[in-house]
């Protein structure tokens, strides 16, 4: 009986002492510890929250963790840290690789990136210093923004003083012109009746002397028609002084305001409006290729599909802790490997997806990308269109198993075929995945480079993405 008890405390020690055994293996797998890799170390003046441990991406893809974080000794120091890499991304590191620190989307943890080098460089060697290009500050963006708008503000607040003052001025002209019009209009209402008598005594005389009769001298002695004609001469002459007098301060009222600074102040402050548009273009453009390559808008894409594919993972681990001992049954029975660490080799042998059927669709590259002012493919609407098109054929199939996306490419070095592939892959995926609201855990990209072209199609190399359903 005792030797029973002491057979099951044995079984129980030796049991606890396999899961925790199993337990550091897993870890120790899932941050690559077991996993052959070298070192190397980059400088940066400010590390905006990196800490060890993080994340080590080159390419994009997971590749290793930060080992040591180094203090600089002094303010005018820098912060080394040290990290691996996995081996089998050496060929991509080069010694002009630059290194840099991301964030996970726009509110994510920071992970330190590594950009791929050059095929004419040497690799990067062991223990050696990687390129390093300092991070970018939100804060700053934000600091120079504000200073453009405050300085916007300012000069419009000038502008719109000046053309208050100049319109008040205007103002005030108009006034006098108009009470000086008011003023003469009597006089010349006079005028005019005076000048409608005149004519008709003029008339009676004209018409006297036509008819023979004698009082043309009667009336050129009339001393009464003699003093009125008089008057109304003096009046006429007064009148035309008032008139010559307001034309003159009318005069005077357009030089001053053609030789004020008002018209050259509009047009300054014109000019430094458009400067400032300038500026906010160069701030508008600097935002958006803050965060490397592919701007913003290629950040919150990679953002949603890292979402999607960190809640499918944690579906995938519950899911595996419902089924046999040791997780093996669940991945035994998907019958395929982890899609997010899948390499090109893996994927082409056969035991990949083994016991499945598969079926492809091939969209070439011009139907699918538009390059924009950098040179970068973008969807273009009519690749969507294609897209759609395709997926309407590959949903008719059941989704019990992976759905790979096969990029090629064909033109520059091993390594720029790799990254040019693997970013037309990561393209489609981005869009059908939330296009078609598929699981990102069973959607998988995989580089092929360049491949030769099936018989019967095109002559050279493949240019485009496959699209491959696999189903049982």
């Amino acid at each position: 009986m005792e030797t029973t008890k002491k057979l099951i405390v044995g079984m129980f020690v030796g049991g606890c002492l396999l899961l925790f055994g199993l337990g550091l293996f897993l870890i120790g797998n899932s941050n690559q510890l077991f996993t052959k890799s070298f070192n190397v170390y980059a400088e940066f003046s400010k590390i905006t929250g990196i800490q060890n441990g993080g994340k080590v991406r080159v390419a994009g893809m997971d590749a290793g963790t930060v080992t040591r974080i180094e203090v600089p000794t002094g303010p005018e120091g820098k912060f080394r840290i040290h990290f691996r890499i996995v081996e089998k991304l050496h060929p991509i590191v080069r010694q002009d690789s630059i290194a840099t620190i991301q964030t996970d989307g726009l509110l994510g943890n920071k992970y330190l990136q590594i950009e791929a080098g050059s095929s004419n460089v040497e690799l990067a060697l062991k223990d050696s210093q990687i390129q390093s290009k300092e991070p970018f500050d939100w804060g700053d963006l934000m600091d120079e923004m504000n200073g453009v708008v405050k300085q916007v503000n300012g000069i419009m607040a000038g502008v719109k003083d000046q053309l208050v003052s100049t319109l008040t001025e205007i103002q005030g002209t108009v006034k006098s012109a108009n009470h000086l019009i008011k003023d003469a209009t009597p006089n010349v209402k006079s005028i005019l009746a005076s000048a409608d008598r005149i004519s008709a005594n003029l008339q009676e005389i004209i018409d006297g002397v036509q008819k023979g009769q004698g009082t043309v001298g009667a009336l050129f002695k009339d001393k009464e028609l003699y003093a009125s004609i008089k008057r109304s001469a003096d009046k006429t002459e007064r009148v035309v002084d008032n008139i010559r007098d307001t034309s003159a301060s009318a005069m005077k009222i357009v030089n001053k305001v053609e030789e004020s600074d008002i018209v050259p102040e509009v047009q300054r402050s014109i000019k430094n409006l458009q400067q400032i548009t300038l500026q906010v273009k160069d701030a508008v453009d600097k935002f958006q290729s803050a965060s490397g390559e592919g701007g913003v808008g290629e950040n919150l894409q990679r953002t949603l599909a890292d979402a999607h594919e960190a809640m499918s993972d944690l579906s995938d681990n519950t899911e595996a802790l419902k089924h046999n001992f040791l997780f093996r049954g669940f991945f035994k029975k998907r019958g395929f490997y982890d899609l997010g660490a899948l390499t090109t080799p893996e994927y082409k042998n056969p035991a990949f997806a083994k016991g499945f059927k598969k079926h492809r669709v091939w969209l070439d590259s011009v139907d699918l990308f538009t390059k924009d002012a950098k040179g970068l493919e973008l969807l273009s609407v009519e690749g969507k269109v294609k897209l759609d098109e395709a997926m309407t054929d590959i949903l008719k199939f059941p989704r019990n198993g992976p759905l790979m996306l096969e990029g090629f490419a064909a033109e520059g070095t091993p390594a720029q075929q790799h990254l040019v592939a693997r970013r037309r892959a990561v393209r489609v995926q981005a869009y059908i995945v939330d296009r078609f609201h598929l699981r990102p855990s069973y959607v998988g990209v995989v580089s092929m480079g360049a491949e030769p072209a099936d018989k019967g199609t095109v002559v050279g190399f493949k240019e485009g993405v496959g699209i491959v359903t696999f189903y049982k």
